[in-house]
């Protein structure tokens, strides 16, 4: 079986690694890619022309000006994709972006699976995954892609939308959780309290957990996914007259502290 994988940051390269242990063979397209290796760059500039048997997107979609998730990338590989190809979207996307690739490409068979793997420890956490979340259309020809690796225990089916919530949510519950304990902190210096004592303390709790928990120099939560998912499931919120307001006062708390201003 060969399988492209258009974008080759770290979700690309994870799950390069992912699809190595399936026995796939794999087609990289990203131009920066061939340019750093020093080849033609017309090497990796279409997906059209790689006569694969699915497509799997990790292009990046960042932040745009007001906030909203920029699904641009996935929309150019899409147009370069044939219609009748497999088609899994790794990269992560609103539900306004789900919404409007469905209405751009009704032609197109189209699957969301969500990533939970950190930038720095990617294709470790790829590797390790015991559960992978897939919806949409050729479910099972994904299925039978990633199923044949020993550490995998389940696939989950769910509805693309379901699955566009959860990613954002979980990952807005943990930035909420980082400004929460930086909180906590706070009033810990202002009484002269041990940070460390008493955050293990509460931690010790299990239905709380460690992770999540550290406060850095930095202060807050920042890196890749934190800062865009949360502003992006805002706008998404704001658009169906939802106020979710605890997570935007996490948001503001931690442009602050970020910022240094508190």
């Amino acid at each position: 079986m060969k399988i492209a994988i258009a974008g080759y940051g770290y979700v690309g390269k994870a799950v390069e690694a992912y699809l190595q242990h399936t026995g796939a063979t794999t087609k990289i397209v990203d131009p920066e890619y061939y340019r750093i290796l020093g080849k033609d760059l017309t090497c990796g500039l279409k997906v059209s022309d790689t006569n694969a048997d699915g497509v799997i997107i990790c292009v990046n979609t960042p932040q745009a000006e007001n906030g909203e998730c920029d699904i641009s990338n996935v929309i150019d590989v899409l147009g370069d994709t044939h219609a009748e190809k497999p088609v899994l979207i790794k990269s992560t996307i609103s539900l306004e972006g789900w919404k409007q690739i469905k209405e751009i490409f009704p032609s197109h068979t189209i699957s969301f699976s969500p990533e939970f793997i950190r930038a720095d420890t990617a294709i470790e956490d790829m590797l390790n995954t015991k559960t992978i979340y897939i919806g949409g259309g050729h479910y099972y020809f994904w299925e039978r892609v990633f199923q044949r690796t020993t550490k995998l225990s389940k696939i989950i089916h769910a509805k693309p939308e379901e699955l566009i919530l959860a990613k954002y949510f979980r990952n807005s519950f943990l930035a909420t959780k980082v400004a929460f304990f930086n909180q906590i902190y706070d009033l810990c210096e202002a009484t002269n309290i041990d940070f460390s004592k008493v955050s293990t303390l509460i931690t010790e709790d299990s239905r709380i957990g460690q992770s999540h928990t550290e406060v850095t120099t930095e202060r807050g939560f920042g890196g890749h996914c934190f800062p865009k998912d949360t502003q992006a499931i805002i706008k998404t919120a704001h658009r169906e007259g939802v106020d979710l307001s605890l997570l935007r006062e996490a948001i503001r708390y931690n442009n602050n502290i970020r910022k240094g201003t508190t």
